[in-house]
């Protein structure tokens, strides 16, 4: 990294209002991240696993402290979900490290005879719940802090994928396993990105070069991109930051878009044309980020900063 870029990064951080997703706890030795929308359990470990985390459980005194005050500080009153429940068989239930919930530091309630349930959960009191698996409730994210972290100063992420293309101004990321235009864009957003908004020829021609690199697996030729038809019988097409197409790149390819209410989601060609496509169709796909957004609270960087 050269003496610019570092004097560029201390100013974003001294100067701009960015965002600071997972938060440093010291004493737990890593970040975290509490998600206030609720999910299910297993949607949850999927959204802190797309994050490049994994759904926190009290497993030391430290974490189950961390988690605690970020739920009193977030006012939440429900419980949260941990990333604990019942393995392979009855009893035995363990943290996603394989920390066994009995050698955590927490108070368990009485369950009345009734067999728990095979999820847990933790209350504002420090308690834990067997809970259903299928109820929604808040989460929290946790990635630890290791001496192989190495962060990726130019787009403000641990991902090394994400490469800084100058001539846009945007950082990139291009996903190799085929996914549907839904779960690309679940993907790109648990990155802290999107998925990809063409705005301009220039940035048209960075997206087919980057895309030159995608396997060769596929049948058909067309990846994903950030826009749809917000009104399926209408063919009204919008970004996904609601942007009308008028406002950005939309050379479309011959005769598109043709299907109303069949093939409502967006993608680009090899060509570098758009065209739409249906919701069940994988594709490959590239994300974007904006490079000023710091996804992590640089405190605690002494070892991840190099």
């Amino acid at each position: 990294m050269s003496k610019t870029q570092i004097v560029l990064t201390l100013v974003l951080w001294a100067g701009v209002a960015l965002c600071k997703q997972y938060v440093y706890d010291d004493d737990a030795d890593g970040w975290l991240k509490l998600h206030k929308i609720p999910l299910t359990w297993q949607e949850a470990f999927m959204t802190c696993h797309l994050e490049d985390a994994v759904l926190a459980s009290p497993t030391n005194d430290a974490l189950h402290q961390a988690m605690l005050t970020a739920v009193k500080k977030a006012e939440i009153d429900l419980p949260i979900y941990i990333g604990t429940k019942e393995m392979f068989v009855d009893g035995l239930y363990a943290s996603i490290e394989g920390v066994q919930l009995e050698d955590m530091p927490v108070k368990f309630p009485s369950t009345n005879g009734i067999k728990p349930d095979v999820c847990v959960s933790l209350t504002i009191e420090g308690v834990v719940a067997f809970t259903n698996c299928s109820e929604w409730l808040p989460y929290i994210c946790y990635k630890k802090n290791t001496t192989h972290l190495k962060y990726n100063y130019d787009c403000g992420t641990f991902d090394r994928e994400y490469q800084y293309n100058a001539a846009t101004g945007s950082c990139y990321k291009l996903h190799k396993q085929a996914r549907t235009w839904r779960l690309a864009y679940k993907i790109c957003t648990a990155e802290g990105g999107h998925l990809v908004i063409i705005n301009n020829k220039t940035e048209d021609d960075v997206v087919v070069n980057i895309l030159k690199g995608k396997p060769k697996k596929l049948y058909w030729e067309l990846s994903h991109a950030g826009f749809f038809d917000w009104n399926k019988d209408l063919l009204t097409f919008l970004t996904i930051h609601g942007e009308k197409m008028n406002t950005v790149y939309n050379i479309w390819n011959k005769n598109q878009p043709d299907n109303k209410g069949v093939n409502i989601y967006g993608g680009i060609l090899e060509n570098g044309k758009l065209d739409e496509e249906w919701d069940s169709r994988e594709a490959y796909f590239v994300c974007e980020k904006d490079p000023k957004i710091q996804l992590y609270d640089k405190v605690g960087f002494s070892m991840a900063f190099v």
